[in-house]
């Protein structure tokens, strides 16, 4: 038993580490992929923090419906604003960041 508990830790340490750096080359050299998109939802929610109380912080998100399927994207708060439901147009985007929508 004392050796199955530092062992999973360390499991724990390893699928941690393996998915930030999945996600980071993920974002990093994904291709950029173009889609006919429509706004299809937007909405500002409460982000996570480690230390409750401390301040709020809200993540900007926009969801695109595209032929196939729902992508969402956290934007900053200053281009929230610009994306209005229901507009249509071609979406640029690379990993989980937009690139252009016009």
């Amino acid at each position: 038993m004392d050796k199955i508990i530092p062992m999973l830790w360390m499991v724990f340490a390893f699928v941690f580490w393996f998915l930030l750096i999945k996600k980071l080359i993920w974002n990093r050299y994904s291709s950029i992929k173009t889609v006919k998109a429509e706004v299809f939802d937007k909405y500002v929610a409460d982000a996570a923090t480690k230390y409750p109380g401390t301040f709020n912080r809200k993540r900007y998100v926009v969801v695109f419906k595209t032929k196939d399927t729902k992508l969402s994207f956290d934007v900053s708060e200053f281009s929230y604003n610009n994306y209005r439901i229901k507009d249509k147009g071609t979406l640029s985007y690379k990993g989980k960041r937009i690139i252009s929508f016009e």
